[in-house]
């Protein structure tokens, strides 16, 4: 089923009911129970066939499992979860012959957009590979003898083999390197290998990147008149859970680099922190933690005039919106109480604090203020 667009099914409706009705001012309450029952029947039409809409992060149910070591594994994740049918095109009509009407795990080419669940109980895919066809050629071909065998002799050995018609046309599909199905199938594959070899760097990956990866690998598969047009790209997406996701943070390839380390030396310390415990009791530990705080806090947007390129804000200093300061507390898991010295750590250019700030700053028993040159607590200036 194509996908359903609500603004075209609107205007559709409109164009069948402006020669009869027109607009009468505000909408009576039978006009409201109308639309509600329109609104929730198109609702469960779209959902059923699908939306073209862009799938934003607010648009997600649940949270892809995506730390897999090898696309195979991510691959297989995916046809496992069966979330929506492969993103390939209707097949030819020679396709269709010897395609198979369903598949537990890997769907039909004319099974678009319907959610289907593996049911343990039906037998696997009988959904035949181009490996399985050449097999299943050459058998048949009796290369020894050069003498063809009998289509019984060849299903004896081949079960999905159903007519010398089929054994036929798989022929042509081993001479072309593959049914347009299969050959689809394959850029499907690369495709989505490259997309993982990209976000596990990670990079900034587009709709344009996709489509060029596809354009690339069709040049060695070879299949014709393929575009790797805006609508298979969507099916792509829609097949691996790809979305258009806000960045959290950028990062560096150092950052990259060393998180592996900064992972074991996490695991280092909780493992430490817990032989602690067990050998002291949680009486005798402390944790302790920084929070880090602006000098002053400003909201990133604000309420404006539409089509506005430039919006400016009034701040008391610059300065002060760049620069920042921690404050680290120290608390008892046993007791749930915290040690009344509080540190205080003030970014400073140099690390130390000029003679008029030290001279007039606020002082109390229980504040210990430093200062650093980024405005956080380091082990140097808590171990001092």
């Amino acid at each position: 089923m194509d996908f359903v667009n609500p603004m075209n099914v609107l205007k559709l409706l409109e164009e069948d009911h402006k020669q009869l009705f027109q607009l009468d001012g505000q909408p009576s309450e039978a006009d409201k129970q109308l639309k509600e029952l329109v609104r929730e029947f198109m609702d469960v039409e779209i959902n059923r066939a699908g939306s073209s809409s862009l799938a934003l992060e607010e648009d997600l149910q649940y949270e892809m499992q995506t730390d897999m070591q090898t696309f195979d594994e991510f691959e297989k994740l995916v046809a496992a979860s069966n979330q929506l049918a492969e993103p390939d095109e209707n097949p030819s009509q020679e396709d269709k012959v010897v395609e198979p009407l369903s598949s537990g795990t890997e769907p039909s080419s004319n099974e678009f957009y319907v959610p289907r669940i593996p049911n343990p109980k039906q037998p696997p895919s009988n959904a035949v590979t181009l490996d399985y066809k050449k097999r299943s050629v050459d058998f048949w071909r009796n290369v020894a003898t050069k003498k063809r065998r009998s289509l019984s002799c060849v299903q004896t050995m081949f079960k999905k083999v159903t007519s010398i018609r089929q054994l036929q046309e798989w022929e042509r599909h081993v001479a072309e390197g593959g049914s347009r199905y299969d050959k689809l199938k394959a850029l499907r594959l690369e495709t989505g290998k490259q997309f993982f070899l990209a976000k596990q760097k990670p990079h900034i990956v587009k709709d344009m990147d996709i489509r060029r990866w596809t354009v690339t690998a069709n040049r060695t598969i070879g299949l014709v008149d393929f575009m790797a047009s805006p609508d298979w790209v969507g099916k792509l997406k829609r097949y691996y859970g790809i979305v258009d996701r806000k960045i959290t943070k950028f990062v560096t390839d150092k950052y990259i680099q060393e998180a592996p380390q900064v992972k074991n030396t996490a695991e280092e310390c909780v493992a430490l922190v817990r032989s602690r415990i067990s050998d002291y009791g949680l009486d005798c530990m402390w944790n302790t933690d920084q929070s880090g705080f602006d000098y002053e806090m400003r909201p990133g947007r604000t309420l404006h005039l539409a089509g506005a390129k430039h919006v400016l804000a009034v701040c008391q200093s610059e300065n002060s919106m760049m620069h920042g300061y921690t404050v680290m507390m120290t608390i008892s898991p046993a007791m749930r109480k915290f040690l009344p010295q509080l540190w205080i750590t003030l970014q400073e250019d140099k690390g130390v604090f000029g003679p008029m700030v030290a001279r007039t700053m606020f002082k109390a028993d229980n504040l210990y203020v430093t200062a650093s040159a980024s405005g956080k607590m380091t082990k140097k200036l808590y171990l001092e």
